[in-house]
């Protein structure tokens, strides 16, 4: 019942600034009861544990208080039955 995640993160602290950007790639490990379902991401393997993938993305500060964001998701089951999923994500987002 082991269960890690690695992130790197290079650019900015924040990229939600206008021109500033924030990329980012992250491995994570999550065995089966590793936690409870209820509080893992629900978009990582449409949820639950026994996964194992990674995630890349970042955001882009395209007017002030205005950004996009992608990321794109890969899993696979750790044991059982073979399953992999991929969730790709873009989002545009403002603050006011």
């Amino acid at each position: 019942t082991d269960g890690y995640q690695v992130k790197l993160t290079v650019g900015y602290p924040k990229g939600n600034e206008f021109e500033k950007w924030q990329a980012f790639v992250c491995y994570r490990y999550l065995e089966r009861d590793a936690v409870l379902d209820a509080f893992t991401d629900s978009d990582f393997h449409l949820g639950g544990t026994n996964a194992k993938g990674f995630m890349v993305g970042g955001q882009y500060g395209i007017y002030k208080n205005t950004w996009l964001s992608a990321r794109w998701m890969s899993s696979d089951e750790i044991s059982g039955l073979p399953l992999s999923i991929d969730v790709f994500q873009l989002d545009l987002n403002a603050k006011f």
